[in-house]
């Protein structure tokens, strides 16, 4: 993952796993929330600081991260 913090949504909303390959043979994985406007942009949530040498382990490392951000999300929060 990247060295910033992720940026958690602040609306709920879906959140998908992207793979790009901006040079051949290097590929990224971003997740991001998906944007609810037909015209709007997504938001990158988190993404990958290094190139994975394939897409299915840059897609494994980018659902890693989902499922990781989605657990904080909505982990409970102690007794009101």
């Amino acid at each position: 993952m990247s060295a910033m913090p992720p940026t958690l949504p602040v609306q709920p909303g879906p959140l998908a796993v992207r793979v790009k390959e901006p040079s051949a043979g290097l590929f990224y994985w971003v997740v991001t929330q998906l944007s609810t406007d037909e015209r709007g942009a997504d938001v990158r949530i988190e993404g990958s600081d290094h190139p994975y040498p394939t897409h299915e382990a840059a897609l494994h490392a980018g659902a890693a991260c989902l499922k990781a951000l989605k657990a904080s999300i909505f982990q409970p929060q102690g007794p009101h």
